[in-house]
């Protein structure tokens, strides 16, 4: 049985004689099967004894002008069934009040992986997520944390934070959970229309065709320029961006493990992707 709290003193009574050994994992709602792969991921970590916490917050600091914010997906009561589901023991739904009390400021050390990528379109955009995962860390204290690697800058950029903020948190990466035709799940998907939801399985076939040109000795320009064709097959993409970078988001090296990072628009609607590469050598 999952338990719903909102406010941070129902948390910490719901939380009282559970476990010591918690696991948490935050999202924004609007939950489905890739979410409840990552409470399936905690719970593992947690075994029977433990407990797993999912935070459901619709972080307004995140959203930036002309973005999605008011009409970001929510449904309080399916993402109870999604957390139940996975085996959740804590769904808690606070308000914004309760992440930000009064005037909370918090100084984010940054470098230049927080403009490149998403950065690069949305100013301000990961001071916001470390600072909310800062809060939501301060208020839960958990011993360990899932993300997804679906936001693999936001996965590195969580991890180098905690790392010196909160060093005895664990960051447990979650893979990413994809559609039947290999789409990686979002919560952004329910906005397109049949369409460009069909448009959108360009988007993986891309990825994975550049893997595969990859083992033939492609070099990084030649590997950006198939993924771009191939998402140029269809109209109704619009390309922001398409980057190869080391697995630190740093300049890769030869014959290092990469990744291959992806954003798109379809319509009003932008998705993220992105899947591991080993570079040949070739840069």
């Amino acid at each position: 049985m999952t338990i719903l709290v909102h406010s941070n003193s129902e948390l910490r009574t719901a939380l009282n004689g559970l476990s010591n050994n918690i696991c948490l994992v935050p999202t924004m709602g609007a939950l489905h099967e890739g979410h409840a792969s990552l409470i399936k991921l905690a719970k593992k970590y947690v075994g029977s004894t433990g407990c797993v916490i999912v935070s459901d917050f619709v972080n307004p600091k995140q959203f930036g002008v002309n973005e999605d914010f008011e009409k970001y997906p929510r449904n309080l009561d399916s993402d109870l069934i999604v957390a139940q589901n996975a085996g959740a023991n804590i769904l808690w739904a606070p308000d914004v009040k309760d992440v930000y009390p009064g005037q909370w400021p918090l100084e984010v050390e940054t470098d230049l992986r927080f403009e490149i990528l998403e950065g690069r379109n949305r100013p301000g955009h990961f001071s916001a997520v470390i600072e909310v995962v800062t809060r939501l860390f301060d208020i839960v204290q958990p011993n360990a944390a899932v993300f997804g690697e679906k936001d693999f800058q936001q996965l590195i950029l969580i991890k180098e934070m905690a790392n010196k903020r909160n060093p005895k948190i664990g960051i447990i990466a979650g893979p990413t959970r994809r559609d039947k035709d290999e789409l990686a799940l979002s919560s952004r998907n329910v906005y397109l229309s049949s369409d460009q939801r069909n448009a959108a399985a360009l988007i993986p076939q891309a990825l994975k065709l550049a893997i595969k040109e990859s083992k033939n000795g492609a070099n990084v320009e030649m590997l950006k320029s198939i993924v771009k064709n191939k998402l140029k097959e269809s109209d109704l993409i619009e390309i922001d961006y398409v980057e190869i970078l080391g697995n630190d988001l740093n300049a890769i090296g030869a014959n290092e493990n990469a990744r291959i990072l992806i954003a798109v628009k379809l319509g009003d609607t932008r998705l993220i992707d992105n899947m591991s590469v080993q570079l040949k050598g070739n840069l």
